[in-house]
């Protein structure tokens, strides 16, 4: 839902199932007055001409959680605000699998590569559910996993991730003001809060440096997660090193890029997985090949709507360096290739017995002798 400023002279808009509308209702200028004291209350966060901009959460009386973006004077024509609806903490993979997200032999994949301390970028564009997919991936860890989750706004399910007794902890970084502490100093103290794995809820800034020192030097020898901006491998190496000045040779250690993107249907907006690419490095040159694409020879190009992400063969063939880097000394090629067919076979059996809440999925993991 949009509040434009100003507000007496644009009514309320609304987004629903993908589909814009332009309602008959119109703040007045003192209930968007009241509006902003509300969220500044709540969030406990400045709003105004000082502090122009806001980002926030509230929840509804029936619980439904929202994400609230704001502007003021003088980077806006008086107060404005944006509500989207936060994604769905309850998500799984068993639940993505039956929601059409991804197929099972995708998901079984990726619960392989993060149980295995995969370093995993979730890429797409704005509400192409980067976060929602990143906070279901956190259930793939181990339940031994000590997990550290810093994000400036709380969107993933450290709740719900504590609940099924994983070890979270959650780390609120800023904008600089107030108590707050930056997202480099709050990446610097994740990495003395405890060996495990490493959440960032969104790389856009200075902390992209200090995240990849810490990869490349191995001062993070778990699983490292988080969400960019970018459409595909190529477009997330050119923001991560041009725009975001990271040594190339750093982004060489990320094992992963996910791509999810948002696609319309007749029957309002999907998400769903649209590309796995594993980072390759050969010298100086890094590449990226694709081992889950949208087309079947794994070159992305128009596809129908309601088409998933396929095999490009590579794993088969043997070709994948990720799934070999992910044996254990003891294991082979052909065994990580097993554990992914047993982790297909699993999801698509929870996936058809409707057992997708948090609760039903970490009971059913338990099964795999997790330690």
């Amino acid at each position: 839902m949009y509040a434009t400023s100003p507000v007496s002279r644009n009514p309320i808009r609304v987004v629903v199932d993908g589909q814009s509308a332009t309602t008959n209702v119109h703040l007045t200028p003192d209930g968007v007055e009241a509006l902003a004291s509300r969220v500044r209350r709540t969030s406990g966060r400045a709003f105004s001409r000082d502090a122009p901009t806001v980002d926030a959460t509230a929840n509804l009386v029936d619980g439904t959680g929202i994400r609230i973006a704001g502007v003021t004077d003088p980077v806006a024509d008086g107060i404005a605000f944006a509500f989207r609806e936060r994604a769905d903490d309850q998500f799984t993979l068993p639940a993505l699998v039956e929601n059409g997200t991804m197929s099972a032999a995708v998901g079984a994949f990726l619960s392989v590569a993060v149980e295995r301390n995969a370093a995993t970028l979730i890429a797409g564009t704005r509400g192409s559910g980067k976060t929602t997919l990143l906070g279901t991936l956190l259930y793939e860890l181990t339940p031994d996993t000590r997990t550290v989750v810093i994000e400036d706004t709380p969107e993933l399910p450290v709740r719900s991730l504590q609940a099924v007794d994983r070890d979270v902890q959650a780390l609120r970084t800023g904008t600089g003001e107030g108590p707050e502490i930056s997202p480099a100093d709050s990446l610097r103290t994740a990495l003395r809060l405890g060996d495990g794995a490493l959440v960032v809820g969104e790389i856009r800034g200075e902390e992209a440096r200090v995240l990849y020192e810490a990869m490349r030097v191995g001062a993070n020898a778990n699983a490292v997660l988080g969400t960019i901006h970018g459409d595909g491998a190529e477009d997330v190496y050119e923001r991560v090193v041009s725009d975001l000045k990271v040594e190339p040779s750093s982004f060489a250690a990320t094992d992963l890029v996910v791509t999810v993107q948002s696609y319309r249907t007749d029957r309002g907006r999907r998400r769903r997985i649209s590309r796995v690419e594993e980072v390759l490095k050969s010298g100086d040159e890094i590449r990226f090949e694709a081992l889950y694409d949208l087309s079947a020879d794994g070159n992305p190009r128009e596809v129908t709507s309601g088409k998933r992400a396929a095999a490009t063969g590579r794993i088969d063939r043997g070709e994948s360096r990720l799934v070999q880097r992910l044996a254990e000394p003891d294991e082979s090629y052909a065994d990580v290739r097993q554990a992914i067919a047993d982790r297909t076979a699993q999801l698509d059996r929870l996936a058809t017995d409707g057992r997708t809440t948090p609760r039903e999925v970490a009971a059913a993991y338990g099964s795999r002798g997790l330690e």
